[in-house]
């Protein structure tokens, strides 16, 4: 029976070299023998927009994080992405850059012949009504780009609240 592996809120960083080597180590030794890989959010501990991806001096864990996503989908191994609230700014770019298809929250997957119910979970906090309505106003449709581009560490969109 084909492998299909789950991973969510690794929050990787340059700040957290350790977390980042055993990603790296895991997509070499386990995911390149899975079917497929599922990300159920927050891969990042923050992503302020794909320029992050063209930037000079780009963010060594990003390129990094991009390539080697980009080598297990191109070894054969389906990579799914889903945004979390630290990273919901992954775009299109991440995605074309890295091989891996967008995966909405929630999803519904077939996984080994099971309907199966996928999400990152913050939309679980319910009683949160001031993370909730935040969260709905960051990532409304209405605002272009969202967000401007911030100093890749400032602040940025998605450093405080739900982790």
């Amino acid at each position: 029976m084909p492998r299909t592996l789950f991973i969510s809120d690794l929050h990787l960083s340059d700040e957290r070299p350790a977390i980042n080597e055993r990603f790296f180590r895991f997509l070499r030794d386990e995911a390149s023998r899975a079917e497929a890989l599922y990300v159920l959010g927050d891969l990042f501990d923050y992503w302020v927009g794909d320029d992050e991806l063209r930037a000079p001096g780009a963010d060594p864990v990003a390129s990094g994080v991009v390539a080697a996503l980009r080598a297990l989908a191109g070894s054969g191994t389906a990579v799914y992405v889903m945004q979390g609230n630290r990273d919901f700014l992954l775009g299109s770019d991440f995605f074309s850059a890295c091989g891996a298809q967008p995966l909405a929250d929630p999803s519904l997957a077939d996984i080994g012949g099971v309907e199966t119910l996928l999400m990152h979970g913050d939309t679980l906090c319910t009683d949160e009504r001031d993370y909730m309505a935040g969260r709905s106003t960051a990532r409304a449709p209405s605002r272009p780009g969202r967000v401007p581009r911030h100093p890749r560490r400032g602040a940025g969109p998605g450093r405080a609240g739900r982790g």
